[in-house]
């Protein structure tokens, strides 16, 4: 009776390792599923850094500035720009939101008329890192459509935050659009604004750049920074002798 005991209780215990063993494999198996299929959704962050390493290669050997304008266009901000634009004979890229071109159509319209790029930066600017993936798909296409007036279907994009998955990857290369980050971030976004000097400088250092910048209309403060910027950074263009050009001027 005690021996029979014995083998019950050894039996249990090799039953219970075994369940404990096929629950740690299919844990971990689990466990690596999910870690490949968030690295497949977030894969073109590396397609971001590989890019724009050769992108910054490329502006650095030919001393090339391109201006580059996000989230407008807005009616205060984005005419001041184009006036100064203007006044210095220079070009630059305005990546819109489709329902800020909507709302001021005679700005977009003037953008075009002056000479300068327009690109899409969607409709309501949704960060494809945080919202469903079928909702930042939807948004790119709402802001093309919204965009039509003014771009082709295969015109360039820049996705809102910088932020691309899998799912607007795929949305964006199924549009053969080309797709533009940055190598010089202004800081206009930050909650302490940087020198326009210090912008101006990372761009001497660098010997050429793509620089972000923002037009929609926020603060006095923030408004006249990116308009001394933009005066800045052609002030070293000048001093330099950047080429300053649209990024569809650049290569693709």
């Amino acid at each position: 009776m005690r021996q029979t005991n014995v083998r019950q209780g050894m039996l249990r215990q090799t039953m219970l390792r075994h369940t404990m063993m096929r629950y740690t494999m299919t844990a971990g198996l689990a466990a690596t599923i999910g870690v490949a299929g968030s690295a497949a959704y977030f894969s073109p962050w590396f397609w971001r850094r590989y890019r724009m390493n050769r992108i910054r290669r490329e502006v650095a050997k030919n001393r090339i500035l391109a201006l580059t304008y996000d989230d407008g266009p807005s009616d205060g901000l984005t005419p001041q720009i184009l006036d100064l634009l203007q006044q210095q004979n220079a070009r630059g890229t305005f990546f819109m939101l489709g329902r800020s071109a909507q709302r001021h159509p005679q700005i977009a319209d003037r953008v075009v008329e002056e000479g300068h790029d327009i690109g899409c930066h969607s409709d309501q600017h949704l960060n494809a890192w945080k919202a469903l993936p079928w909702e930042a798909v939807a948004d790119i296409d709402a802001g093309y459509k919204r965009l039509s007036p003014w771009i082709q279907p295969d015109a360039m994009f820049r996705p809102p935050y910088g932020k691309m998955t899998l799912p607007t990857y795929l949305s964006i290369r199924r549009r053969g659009a080309p797709v533009w980050w940055w190598t010089i971030d202004s800081g206009d976004t930050r909650d302490v604004l940087p020198s326009p000097s210090q912008v101006a400088e990372r761009l001497r250092k660098d010997g050429g750049g793509i620089v972000l910048m923002h037009d929609l209309d926020r603060t006095q403060q923030r408004n006249d920074f990116v308009l001394e910027l933009t005066a800045a950074l052609l002030d070293v263009a000048k001093q330099e002798s950047f080429k300053v050009m649209t990024l569809r001027g650049i290569c693709q």
